[in-house]
């Protein structure tokens, strides 16, 4: 029992110093403090809204038909302010209204998740019985996370540091494993090899000297584990081998990684990012605007920063600014459909028809299967009288290519209101596949992802020597494998405990068993009862303290009764498995601080996570409960008989 509880308060405490709970500082690549996924602009609103507004059904309409007007996509800060109404209205017990209000903070901004949630969330208050409504909204919710750039980028870099610190911190619990089960075999030699001779003392001293290396060095605790398991090399099981070589692939590259998306999205790269999607598809203020002109003085050949430019200024009805930034966009790229069909939309604005339905045309040469590029040429042809053989032509094409894009535009185009150019004609945005593509396209670099994942191997890592890399680690661990073949090293008999040679190669169950229990337990050799006897109680004596630590451990790490019990594979899944359900829980709202406002109901979120970890939990605890120690003695199977 003294050993299951040292080596509790072993992992216990290298896995908090690898959170930073000791040095009162996350360490790396644990630290989130890193970046926040909305602009700067975003952040210093802090959402502080109206403490009270009386809005019904006719001032929620106008302000839809506001936005339609101004051709914004989505109205974040407005639909925020609703969805804190829908809350005040659930508090006072007016569910109708608080239905009401998410409907149209879901119409305002439909490209956010946070409305559809609320909104089921205000279903439900009406009336529970509409499930397949409310599930409808909360799966709604779900791809709208897809599709917003900005909840995409957070929900993968969220997914990202959960997986890659889950992964890391069950190496730990490896790391520690293979030193607790192997150090004791490696100074047990050191003792057996301890003569007066002067080249056993030397060889003797390098041995114990090269274990304090990772104290010269300063390593960091995964390198110092990986290093120790590496010096271990000749000791381990084959399966044991291959995870170390898989521990140097995973440190090489997931703090690599991590740090490396960091500081990107700390960059300006990232913050351009953040601007270009705010001025396509929100309410883009003038500050967005003055920091992507300010991009432009040192990137001026940006065709998207152009294009986001050109459709700022022509919201903004300056037309003459929006054919500049749309000419010098195409111009730039000679393939951009979408700027093509934008700059046709600001000609038609100027009423210079020839010249729009000459820059559609351009727009669906290169892209022909857009229909929002023929629905912009059948209004302008409909300016041409005539041209009216092709008007219905080109519109049944725009419809067939996306009917329910052109449906859109032709309810909104209302007849009983005063003509407005934003809903006459399609402004084409940057979509997020088109953002996910230039954040990889930035973020590998001209480079290529090939040399990013040989570049990792010359990275430095954390030490106190700068030309330390993991490179000379893949020597170190390729020298020791070369050098292990010429050289036979004790292993642990698995029944009894005693440090053997590997003698007994046979079947799984006799692998590496020591003389005397292969002579006892296998051959069934009639030996004298005393020496018969003394073996069964150490095996007995062994197998009961192993069969302890991993059933006692497990309650604590779920999955280190299998990797004690050497079934390495099993094991390092299930503690993966209770790593990510962990994080999860200790980082509720993500690694990746949002400014934007929780609308999440967190009671359901809590019984959900804390119902998958409880059932996760007990289950695979009850599993390790019942195994039974891996070998018994004669004397054992005898009474299980009985």
């Amino acid at each position: 029992m003294k050993k299951a509880i040292f080596l509790l308060i072993v992992l216990a405490f290298f896995l908090l110093y690898y959170a930073g709970v000791f040095t009162k500082k996350e360490t790396l690549p644990f630290s989130k403090e890193f970046f926040s996924i909305e602009s700067p602009d975003s952040i210093d609103r802090r959402w502080d809204f109206p403490k009270s507004a009386s809005l019904g059904p006719k001032e929620l309409e106008q302000l839809y038909q506001l936005k339609l007007d101004k051709g914004i996509r989505n109205v974040p800060i407005l639909s925020y302010f609703l969805i804190r109404e829908s809350k005040q209205a659930l508090r006072e017990g007016d569910a109708d209204r608080a239905v009401r209000m998410t409907l149209y903070s879901v119409k305002i901004s439909p490209d956010l998740p946070q409305p559809y949630f609320e909104l089921a969330r205000a279903l439900w208050k009406q009336n529970p019985f509409q499930l397949p409504q409310i599930l409808s909204e909360v799966v709604k919710g779900e791809m709208a996370q897809f599709r917003h750039f900005p909840s995409s980028l957070k929900l993968f870099y969220n997914l990202f540091y959960f997986l890659s610190n889950a992964i890391l911190m069950t190496f730990i619990v490896f790391g520690i494993v293979i030193m607790v089960k192997y150090f004791p075999l490696y100074f047990y030699d050191i003792r057996k090899n301890l003569t007066q001779e002067m080249s056993r003392l030397l060889i003797n001293s390098l041995k114990i000297l090269v274990l304090l290396i990772p104290f010269f060095l300063r390593l960091d605790i995964l390198w110092a584990f990986f290093y120790w398991s590496v010096l271990l090399w000749g000791y381990v099981t084959k399966r044991e081998k291959q995870l170390i070589i898989l521990f140097l692939i995973v440190l090489v590259y997931f703090p690599f990684f991590l740090r490396s998306s960091s500081a990107f999205l700390d960059g300006p790269s990232s913050d351009i990012l953040f601007e270009i999607h705010q001025v396509n598809h929100e309410d883009g203020a003038k500050g967005e605007a003055d920091r992507l002109k300010a991009w432009l003085t040192t990137h001026p050949d940006d065709a998207e920063v152009l294009f986001s430019l050109g459709l700022a200024e022509k919201r903004q009805g300056r037309y003459l600014e929006a054919e500049e930034y749309y000419r010098q966009a195409v111009q730039r790229d000679t393939r951009f459909s979408e700027a093509f069909s934008n700059l046709g939309n600001v000609y038609l604005a100027r009423k210079q028809t020839s010249s729009a339905i000459a820059s559609y045309q351009q727009a669906t040469d290169i892209d022909p299967h857009r229909g929002a590029y023929y629905f912009n040429l059948y209004r302008a042809y409909s300016q041409e009288t005539f041209l009216s053989g092709k008007i219905d032509k080109t519109f049944q094409r725009a419809r067939q290519l996306d009917p329910q894009l052109i449906d859109y535009y032709t309810n909104i185009d209302l007849p009983n209101r005063p003509p407005n150019f934003n809903r006459l004609v399609i402004d084409e945005v940057l979509t997020p596949r088109r953002l996910w593509q230039r954040f990889l396209e930035q973020f590998i670099g001209k480079e290529g992802f090939l040399f990013r994942l040989f570049k990792a191997w010359f990275e430095k890592i954390p030490s106190r020597f700068p030309f330390l890399a993991p490179i000379l680690f893949l020597g170190l661990l390729m020298g020791l494998a070369r050098y292990s073949r010429s050289k036979r090293f004790l292993t642990r008999c698995p029944m009894c405990g005693s440090p053997t040679y590997r003698f007994y190669l046979g079947t799984s169950e006799q692998e590496f068993i020591c003389f005397n229990c292969h002579r006892i337990f296998i051959q069934k050799e009639k030996l004298h009862p005393k020496i018969v006897e003394k073996k069964s109680l150490q095996v007995k004596q062994f197998q009961r303290e192993n069969h302890l630590i991993s059933r006692f451990l497990s309650f604590f790490l779920v999955g280190f009764g299998y990797l004690w019990r050497e079934q390495v594979y099993r094991g390092l899944f299930f503690l993966f498995i209770f790593f990510i359900l962990i994080l999860r829980l200790f980082y509720w709202e993500g690694a990746m601080p949002s400014s934007f406002p929780s609308s999440h109901s967190s009671s359901w979120r809590w019984i959900f996570w804390g119902g998958v970890f409880l059932l996760f939990y007990i289950l695979s605890v009850r599993h390790l409960y019942h195994l039974k120690p891996k070998f018994e003695t004669e004397v054992e199977r005898t009474r299980g008989l009985r």
